[in-house]
């Protein structure tokens, strides 16, 4: 009977130690899950900072756009003097601007549009068509008002001027 006893014991042992490893199993792939959820409501996050970054510096750009656009139209009427007081003054004024579109490029805007470049319609906002024989049609002219974009995506399409043969 002793035997019996034994045999009994050891096969109870048995399917305890069994029940533990399933159990365990079970613990360690509920971890895991818990563990894969987490990482992903990581890069969620991190996901979600990057859109609000973005957002954001969207939207300071088309708030001091104009401003940068009021000194460019500015310097495109620069008086030609020869005090140095107002050269003095209007050099500072330029700095201002320099500074100006300094610190949008480092929240990740980038001017665009530039003479010579072919007109594209996802690129450029044709203001006005001359012609002029010597360029080949479509061809930007004049840039009106320089564009901007954070990455790829065009914050303000270039207003342009472009050849229309």
């Amino acid at each position: 009977m002793s035997d019996e006893k034994q045999k009994k014991e050891d096969e109870n042992q048995n399917q305890a130690s069994q029940a533990l490893e399933i159990q365990a199993a079970e613990y360690l792939t509920g971890w895991k899950r818990a563990l894969a959820d987490y990482d992903n409501l990581k890069k969620d996050l991190a996901r979600e900072r990057g859109e609000m970054r973005r957002a954001v510096a969207v939207e300071m750009l088309l708030n001091l756009l104009p401003l940068l656009n009021n000194f460019d139209q500015a310097a495109k009427h620069r008086p030609h003097t020869q005090d140095q007081a107002v050269e003095a003054w209007i050099s500072g004024a330029l700095q201002i601007r320099s500074q100006l579109e300094e610190a949008l490029k480092e929240i990740g805007a980038e001017p665009f549009g530039s003479e010579g470049e072919k007109f594209d319609p996802a690129l450029h906002e044709s203001v006005s068509i001359r012609r002029d024989e010597n360029r080949e049609d479509q061809i930007v002219l004049e840039v009106v008002q320089r564009g901007w974009k954070i990455g790829e995506r065009v914050v303000l399409p270039a207003k342009v001027i472009i050849n229309g043969i």
